[in-house]
């Protein structure tokens, strides 16, 4: 029986590690799922999910509020968020759910998620009424994000802080905690910041140096 050689085995338990993680950050280039959780009038809970799908160079949005909460209208938008591009660009939806809608024609501009600051896109309500009164809102929300000139590279495209105050937030959701006429209204949001694949691509670089300088010292 042949000795075990020591050297190989390390060197491809890192390249393993490098390779494995490489596959992690493009499985999540392409799709992330995150959880509501911070409502600043409403309190800390599970309020649902906000899932993006990279999909043809396009991102598809699913947002599924839990417990009977309904996706409400009334504020400046009902679902808010942003783009971390360096230039933001001009979108469109489409797939949308009925009665939800993009604001102001897809441009970036200034929305206000009370308790969350300001963010660069939304779709508001349009159905019959809103707040308490509000008839035929939902609490699933599909729409599909399109760039108007090029393509989305990743969901990450569409993921960025919100700015100027209150708890940070890549999106927010003006939520009505149950469809019944009195329950409480407010904003949730994701809260705290969001790792990016470019965190994890310099974690696998930083892996595979480490693998190469433990090559190295067992050629020695």
């Amino acid at each position: 029986m042949s000795p075990i050689n020591f050297r190989k085995v390390v060197v491809s338990l890192a390249m393993f590690a490098v390779v494995a993680l490489g596959s992690s950050m493009v499985a999540k280039a392409d799709q992330a799922t995150f959880n509501l959780t911070v409502g600043p009038t409403l309190g800390t809970g599970n309020y649902g999910t906000v899932q993006l799908t990279l999909s043809g160079g396009a991102i598809i949005v699913d947002i599924t509020l839990t417990n009977g909460a309904i996706i409400n209208g009334g504020q400046q938008c009902s679902i808010c968020f942003n783009s971390s591009l360096a230039t933001d660009p001009t979108i469109s939806i489409s797939a949308n759910t009925l009665h939800y809608d993009l604001i102001a024609g897809g441009s970036p501009g200034s929305l206000h998620g009370d308790g969350f600051g300001f963010f660069e896109y939304g779709l508001n309500y349009t159905g019959a009424g809103n707040g308490g009164g509000c008839t035929e809102c939902v609490g699933h929300v599909v729409f599909t994000v399109s760039r108007t000139v090029g393509t989305f590279l990743s969901v990450f495209d569409l993921v960025q802080n919100s700015t100027g105050g209150g708890d940070a937030s890549p999106f927010a959701v003006d939520i009505r905690v149950a469809n019944t006429d009195g329950a409480a209204t407010g904003f949730v949001g994701t809260g705290g910041a969001v790792p990016e694949p470019t965190s994890m691509l310099l974690l696998g670089t930083g892996l595979l140096g480490l693998g190469a300088g433990i090559r190295r010292r067992l050629r020695r």
